[in-house]
């Protein structure tokens, strides 16, 4: 039942922690977008809620894919939990800035067909995913962890 309530309690304050950092998260995304001409619109506060909910909750549920990793790998803390932590936020980063690398390219190949400087790039707030592209690297993070681990486990007996 402690070990519940701790999972339970680490996950709430990821989530909170995601809710408060998700604005610098955001910014930081864009401002890799080597593009000045792009403007981020949002025609409706659903798609901002739903970014907000996505993003915090990728962050909140990093303790549940760990105790996922733990259960189907029998995993010792120290080494091989640290090493499954890292398995799993590297492959978030990744995914992530695969994302920024995406949108990335759109905005250069949107640029090329762009005549003046005035004239604004628009993207929508919904298709930027940004969130959702961090929670299934996490996702992938985690099957990747649990197939190393669990191979490295089976080949040690």
């Amino acid at each position: 039942m402690k070990n519940t309530l701790k999972y339970i309690g680490l996950l709430l304050l990821l989530t909170i922690i995601g809710f408060l950092i998700r604005n610098f998260f955001f910014e930081l995304s864009l401002s890799q977008i080597a593009n000045e001409n792009i403007q981020v619109e949002s025609r409706n506060m659903s798609g901002q809620f739903y970014s907000h909910i996505t993003f915090a909750l990728s962050i909140g549920i990093i303790p549940l894919l760990y105790l996922i990793i733990k259960k189907m790998t029998k995993l010792n803390f120290f080494n091989q939990g640290i090493m499954s932590y890292g398995i799993v936020i590297v492959c978030g980063i990744l995914l992530w800035q695969f994302r920024v690398y995406q949108l990335n390219n759109q905005a250069l190949k949107l640029v090329r067909f762009n005549v003046g400087s005035e004239i604004k790039i628009q993207m929508g707030y919904d298709t930027l995913n940004f969130g959702r592209y961090l929670f299934f690297g996490f996702i992938i993070g985690t099957i990747l962890s649990i197939l190393i681990f669990k191979n490295r486990n089976n080949t040690a007996n």
